[in-house]
């Protein structure tokens, strides 16, 4: 006969492992994980100073970031509620973790700053931060503290590449920055929110041309003053998506060598060749049939392959031409001013000009009015112009 067990021992034993108890031991180890990933970008960068030479025997890493996460889980798991305590607990836990953490905060501030002589805020917002990610993920916000999580380890990463970048800015570089922001965001409010036009010209296009010649030149600036002659084509490419005469016209300003010029002024105009055919590919899907579209498509493709090829293969035999010129003098590429107001000026002023032009050929009708205004709208603005053409085709289909 089996020797009989008390029942207070049997309800020890006997216990069983419910859905919520898993729940809870999960979101402990993503909380651990989330506080170590920060407490280990903490640690690599501490190992890269000398505060180990200046008596400090431990630094704060994976367990102390990891474990200031737990308990930023675990305050969470008993105010929601999740681990039934009393009322009066749930008060005692939330005071006692809270204090704790800050006088952590205290102590390890006091030592860094009056013992060890180190300043720096960043670690002791990371402390906060660790807790508050916590706090989040026992509250079953996963993705929020996830995503907090990764944010700020992201922008602890960067550190150094933004050091290294803003090292090399002058302050004429962050001034030229702040005008542009209020050439967008406080002009471009008060240009949007009016109807004026001039001549026929609408204030909102000009402006638009004009805020795109000032943020290319600025942006292809700093493109080149960080990454250096190898952002050429990059800048050349994605301003040609975007506006390729504005971009045109500041690579025109920087002073580049005839070779280097040809190379990224093709780079250019393939840009901006590939945007039109994207825009009408797309746009006259509407309104063929699939048939025709076909066709179309076929006619227009081979007609960009084509001109791309003409494009670099004229492009490639001047540039080595004008390099093999330019082999015994290498001059520096100069960049006058990071954001050029005069060049933005002249073109909304040849911009306007050449509009007006379109605006007085178009008054004139016949097949040849329309295309004289194809042509002055290239030079203008192609994508406007195959925009423009596309919905008149559109209304008489």
């Amino acid at each position: 006969m089996s020797p009989r067990i008390p029942a207070e021992v049997r309800s020890l034993i006997s216990f069983q492992v419910t859905s919520s108890d898993v729940e809870i031991i999960v979101t402990l180890l993503i909380s651990f994980l989330e506080g170590g990933l920060l407490g280990l970008e903490r640690y690599k960068v501490r190992l890269e100073h000398v505060e180990r030479e200046k008596g400090m025997e431990e630094i704060p890493g994976v367990r102390t970031y990891g474990l200031t996460s737990i308990l930023g889980t675990v305050i969470a798991l008993i105010l929601s509620g999740k681990v039934a305590v009393s009322f009066l607990s749930q008060i005692t836990v939330a005071v006692v973790g809270v204090t704790f953490v800050l006088a952590l905060i205290v102590i390890y501030i006091r030592y860094k700053m009056f013992v060890a002589g180190i300043t720096g805020l960043t670690s002791y917002f990371v402390f906060i931060l660790t807790f508050i990610v916590g706090f989040l993920t026992g509250y079953g916000f996963y993705i929020i503290s996830m995503g907090l999580t990764f944010l700020v380890a992201g922008i602890l990463a960067i550190k150094k590449a933004v050091t290294a970048s803003v090292e090399r800015l002058s302050y004429e570089d962050i001034s030229a920055g702040l005008e542009l922001g209020f050439v967008i965001f406080i002009l471009g409010p008060l240009a949007f929110g009016t109807d004026y036009s001039i001549f026929g010209l609408s204030l909102k296009g000009l402006y638009i041309f004009f805020a795109l010649i000032l943020a290319i030149s600025y942006l292809s600036y700093m493109m080149y003053k960080i990454i250096g002659p190898k952002s050429l084509p990059v800048i050349s490419f994605l301003g040609g998506l975007i506006n390729s005469e504005a971009t045109l016209m500041n690579l025109l300003e920087m002073e580049l060598q005839e070779s280097v010029l040809v190379s990224v002024v093709a780079v250019d105009n393939a840009a901006m060749i590939i945007r039109v055919a994207t825009t009408v590919l797309i746009s006259t899907f509407a309104f063929l049939s699939l048939s025709d579209y076909i066709n179309f498509a076929k006619t227009i493709s081979i007609g960009i392959l084509v001109t791309l090829a003409l494009l670099f293969s004229i492009s490639y035999f001047v540039s080595k031409r004008k390099n093999n010129v330019e082999k015994t003098k290498k001059e520096e590429i100069k960049i006058t001013s990071p954001l050029n107001m005069k060049i933005a000026l002249v073109g909304v002023a040849l911009y306007a000009a050449i509009l007006v032009i379109v605006k007085l050929v178009a008054t004139y009708s016949g097949s040849y009015a329309v295309f004289a205004t194809s042509f002055l709208g290239g030079l203008v603005n192609a994508l406007a112009t195959v925009l423009s053409l596309l919905s008149l085709g559109s209304s008489v289909s």
